[in-house]
């Protein structure tokens, strides 16, 4: 049922009416273009923005409040989004010209409240100071500062000031610390150069433990989860995480015509560097990243578990939900990928990138259970995907560019030490379809499916991961 709520989509978009007027053609069309709207729907979207409300976008846009219920039903399919001021706030959220007092707010997804807290904290106030201040008890401080943490994805208050400081150009900036803290998960930051390019790592040591390398998602950093991180340690791993090309801390690649090259060569430069001569490797989704890996540098690879490991383009007939409606319009029209990604990334504030995992999550149970009620899980992710709201989106974009015009994998037979692990609700594409298009890439490898995991099955379930690489 379509409803046309009114009062609460007012309260959205009046204040951004007059940033998107008639005369921001530009605007107007980037949004059409990356939704691949038609005239009239286009025409009634801003309508609807304009207006507030669907009977008065239909009256402006000279059609029936049937006609316009039925166009809206159409936008809605193509935006992922189920009621209007979804699709007023989103809208307005990309829109070249949206500005105005929220956006440094927007920048860090805080409320009012937070936000002045973490202002006054990058200012190096007291608890004290800032409770006298805001006319707060201490407690309510220390209540915020916990949710503020949360959000930013920082553990200490000095994170907080170099994050907020670097935001506002404030005079005391800090460098970026050598290591951060998450909830008690280090993330070890360290570097190195190779070809003039550097190649940002993280090891967690220790030195003796067996190496596991956790390849990170398309979609996030090299940021692992930090309960994998935990459990692998305490069966004697050494856990490391490597930017691919592109993401992250490391450089983009020169040459992006041999997709996982550059990449595969890093992890070498990597190991190399350090003295590991064999690795096993954790797939979170890049199953072609690891399969290249082993094609480029066979002597290197030793065992890997492939976790929910994408399809080829071609092997992916049901996506589902936002992410799944993001993924097959790149697929229908990769130009726009760029240009969508970019516009998107400027506005993934912690808050934006939570609630867009509720809603990716509503057909899958345990990732929605994560979302809504695992801050670690929160927290974990947020990191990840941080690098991605700063403008450091190449690699994200060559990737999603490759899938999208159909690269594929050569088989890999005699993969017998592999295991592929499955979540049976994977929210973007059908499980079945998945293993179908894996099995006679890799014919030799056994293939494990949980029945109570999703999309982050590496987030959730870790002992199983773990389990699945000491059994290969």
């Amino acid at each position: 049922m379509i409803q046309d709520s009114g009062a609460a989509l007012r309260l959205i978009s009046n204040p951004a009416s007059d940033c998107i007027g008639a005369h921001d053609n530009a605007s107007r069309a980037n949004v059409a273009r990356i939704f691949a709207l038609s005239p009239r729907q286009a025409e009634l979207l801003w309508s609807l923005v304009d207006t507030g409300a669907l009977r008065d976008a239909a009256v402006s846009a000279g059609i029936s409040y049937v006609s316009a219920r039925n166009i809206l039903a159409e936008i809605k399919v193509k935006l992922g989004l189920d009621t209007i001021p979804l699709i007023v706030g989103q809208v307005l959220a990309i829109s070249d010209h949206h500005a105005g007092p929220t956006q440094l707010h927007d920048l860090f997804g805080l409320s009012d409240r937070q936000f002045a807290i973490a202002r006054a904290v990058a200012i190096r106030k007291s608890r004290a100071e800032i409770a006298g201040s805001l006319h707060l008890s201490e407690s309510v401080i220390d209540a915020e500062m916990k949710n503020i943490h949360l959000i930013l994805g920082t553990g200490n208050a000095a994170e907080v000031v170099r994050i907020v400081s670097a935001a506002l150009d404030h005079p005391s900036v800090d460098a970026e610390p050598e290591i951060t803290t998450l909830d008690g998960h280090m993330l070890p930051a360290a570097a190195i150069d190779h070809g003039g390019r550097r190649i940002a790592y993280s090891d967690y040591g220790p030195a003796g433990g067996k190496p596991v390398l956790i390849l990170h998602s398309t979609i996030t950093a090299r940021a692992p989860p930090t309960r994998l991180v935990r459990v692998l340690a305490a069966r004697g791993f050494r856990v490391l995480a490597i930017d691919r090309p592109g993401f992250g801390g490391t450089d983009p690649a020169a040459d992006w015509s041999s997709l996982y090259r550059p990449a595969s060569d890093d992890v070498a430069a990597v190991c190399a560097a350090l003295g590991i001569a064999h690795i096993d490797l954790v797939a979170r989704g890049s199953g072609q990243a690891a399969v290249c890996l082993a094609h480029h540098h066979p002597d290197l690879v030793a065992r890997a578990v492939l976790v929910n490991p994408t399809p080829a383009i071609d092997h992916t007939p049901h996506d589902r939900g936002p992410l799944g409606i993001v993924k097959r319009r790149f697929a229908a029209n990769p130009g726009v990928i760029e240009l969508m990604i970019r516009t998107l990334a400027r506005f993934a504030t912690a808050t934006r990138m939570r609630d867009g995992m509720i809603r990716s999550y509503r057909d899958s149970p345990p990732d929605l259970a994560l979302a809504e009620g695992d801050p670690q899980f929160v927290a974990d992710y947020l990191r990840a995907t941080r690098d991605f709201a700063r403008g450091r989106i190449r690699g994200y974009v060559e990737e999603q560019r490759a899938w999208a015009t159909g690269f594929d994998v050569e088989p890999l037979p005699g993969k017998a030490q592999w295991r592929i692990v499955q979540g049976a609700h994977y929210i973007l594409h059908a499980p079945d379809a998945a293993i179908a298009y894996w099995q006679p890439r890799l014919p030799d490898t056994p293939v494990r499916r949980i029945a109570d995991a999703g999309q982050m099955l590496a987030y959730s379930h870790p002992e199983i991961v773990a389990e699945a690489l000491a059994e290969a």
